[in-house]
């Protein structure tokens, strides 16, 4: 199979991969810090580079990589826009690959913080609700809970760009002793690898193809209806946890990545849409209490 670049397609082109098979996979990133040892794009780089391979292997159009998001760490040369401007470009892009005649858009996010992954999720509800289309918006770990579970700039993230561009990776150049400020999860020096990468990233790939295949293939009226209330619900447990952070501290609000929710995860990726909706109303029963 292969994948076909969009800004490289002619319409006749275009047409034909239209009548074919009507997938779209939309990589998304950003610009922001990634410690001392990886570059500022790597949410990008490793975003592009899963949706490359996942286009291969079921033959989708491939969009540019976005690196415009919302949400980022506190840390030096990172981009943090607006919601309100970045929600709308979404829901606007998304509809307009619909106009198009693709019938499965894949938004995939290589950023996926609260705040990306709530407006990415939300975009996609609201153009599902007035269009045919099939969305499917998805973070890097939300097809594969059951082996990798997210990080930022530690151990998965350190892998993953390992195994696509091993020479910006710059382990080697940080002291032993200097800390690697702005990591979230395990410690990278020492646990990552190229081979540690490849593997998830070929798992996400994967993983992605397939579910892409699925929604356009072998998705009825009503499992696309059970799919939208599934993706719905998650959406509430993400608002939720948003909403409960701004008048929490941040440390007392429970992470996402709890049972429930990483259940959820694992659902909407073997199209059980009724138990992923159970598996979102009990994470979101916990919020409420």
């Amino acid at each position: 199979m292969t994948f076909y670049p969009l800004e490289k397609m002619l319409p006749s082109e275009i047409e034909a991969h239209l009548e074919a098979n009507p997938i779209v996979i939309l990589p998304f990133g950003t610009v922001e810090w990634h410690s001392h040892h990886l570059p500022v794009g790597l949410d990008g780089l490793v975003a592009e580079g899963i949706c490359r391979r996942a286009a291969d292997l079921v033959d989708a159009v491939l969009a540019p990589v976005s690196y415009w998001a919302v949400g980022g760490v506190p840390y030096p040369y990172t981009l943090n826009l607006p919601p309100e401007v970045i929600e709308p470009l979404l829901v606007t892009v998304l509809e307009q690959f619909g106009a198009m005649g693709f019938k499965v858009i894949v938004p995939f996010t290589g950023h996926f913080g609260l705040e990306q992954t709530l407006i990415l999720k939300r975009a996609a509800l609201a153009v599902m609700a007035r269009s045919p289309v099939i969305i499917l918006p998805v973070t890097e770990y939300d097809l594969v809970t059951d082996i990798y579970k997210g990080d930022h700039a530690a151990v998965g993230e350190t892998s993953l760009l390992w195994a696509l561009y091993p020479e910006l990776v710059q382990l080697d150049a940080i002291p032993a002793e200097s800390p690697l400020d702005g990591i979230i999860g395990a410690e990278p020096r020492g646990a990552a690898s190229l081979e540690l990468g490849a593997e998830i990233l070929q798992a996400i790939a994967s993983r992605l193809a397939e579910v892409s295949r699925r929604l356009l293939y072998e998705t009825s009226p009503v499992q696309r209806a059970d799919f939208i209330e599934a993706i719905r619900a998650g959406v509430k447990v993400l608002d939720k946890t948003s909403q409960t952070r701004q008048t929490q501290p941040k440390q007392q609000v429970p992470s996402i990545s709890t049972p429930a929710y990483l259940a959820y995860c694992q659902a909407i990726y073997i199209g059980d849409y009724r138990l992923a909706k159970s598996q979102a109303e009990k994470k979101y029963a916990d919020l409420a209490e």
